[in-house]
């Protein structure tokens, strides 16, 4: 098509639509501004970056969440097999004479083994649940806001949003785009469904003659000092320069509270499965030294 003489922006919207907005408009300015190889070295930057702090999010919640799911799979190889397997030995010592920790263990072994169809049905149910729920207006803004305001990553994934702001707007402006349409090719990227009706609440304002910053105040959404910034680059005439530096401030944050949460993590969780396994432990020895004095 580009032989033919369509544009190289309209080319790729035609043939790959899987291409994301901010290739599309950057190629697009580009071309319009003849910086089409600078625009494509900016684009470089942008997705390596991005790539990067993504996959630093990424592989600081991998090993929780594996070592949690793998305690998940033992203990439900403990409650289903093991327990079962000594409640009969168990069984001549009478009820009264087992510790209660055991007591306790076997009862919830019996419940699950008992109860295991509707225990699943209730976790189908409400996965099913979540995944409507999700695809309302109203569950996208609902889980938006939790992301951002109440998990216990929201830290984490506000300053992700900020600096995915912050580097897509710094790329659009630095290729050509106007503010407006900046502003809507970064609302489709910034992740957070909040975060991104606070982008289109900014252009509103923007396209009625307010400024950036001025917008961006009364959005809750966004950082302070993201909004600082953005007002210190508008007043200087460098906002896109201001806004490459405080997106690599942003993305350096998440980096160090990504290692910072690891770091806390790795020993929460350790602690969390010895105390586990020492119940456990004691669950099916007890009994044992008992039997064993008996003899």
């Amino acid at each position: 098509e580009v032989g033919a003489g369509y544009p190289l922006a309209q080319s790729f919207e035609s043939n790959a639509p899987y291409l994301p907005a901010t290739f599309i408009e950057t190629v697009r300015a580009g071309e319009e501004s003849g910086t089409l190889a600078l625009c494509f070295d900016r684009l470089h930057r942008y997705y390596e970056r991005t790539a990067k702090t993504r996959a630093k999010i990424i592989s600081t919640m991998t090993y929780p969440a594996m070592v949690i799911v793998v305690a998940i799979i033992v203990f439900i190889i403990i409650i289903a097999v093991a327990v079962p397997a000594f409640t009969d030995a168990f069984a001549d010592l009478g009820e009264g004479e087992l510790p209660g920790v055991t007591k306790a263990l076997m009862a919830v072994s019996g419940f699950f083994n008992r109860w295991w169809w509707l225990l699943l049905l209730i976790a189908a149910a409400l996965v099913i649940a979540y995944l409507a729920f999700k695809r309302t207006e109203r569950g996208r803004l609902v889980l938006a806001a939790y992301a951002i305001e109440r998990a216990p990553l929201r830290r984490l994934r506000s300053m992700s949003a900020a600096g995915r702001f912050a580097n897509t707007m710094s790329t659009m402006l630095t290729a050509g785009l106007g503010v407006p349409r900046a502003l809507d090719v970064t609302s489709q990227v910034v992740g957070n469904y909040l975060f991104s009706l606070g982008v289109r609440k900014v252009k509103e304002n923007v396209e009625r003659g307010r400024g950036i910053a001025e917008s961006m105040a009364g959005v809750e959404c966004f950082p302070k000092m993201l909004t600082e910034m953005v007002g210190v680059g508008e007043r200087a005439g460098s906002l896109p320069q201001t806004l490459d530096v405080i997106g690599n401030y942003f993305d350096s944050e998440v980096e160090t509270q990504s290692t910072r949460l690891l770091s806390v993590l790795e020993p929460v969780i350790t602690v969390v499965l010895a105390v586990i396994v020492v119940v456990l432990l004691l669950a099916v020895y007890l009994p044992m030294f008992s039997m064993y004095g008996s003899i």
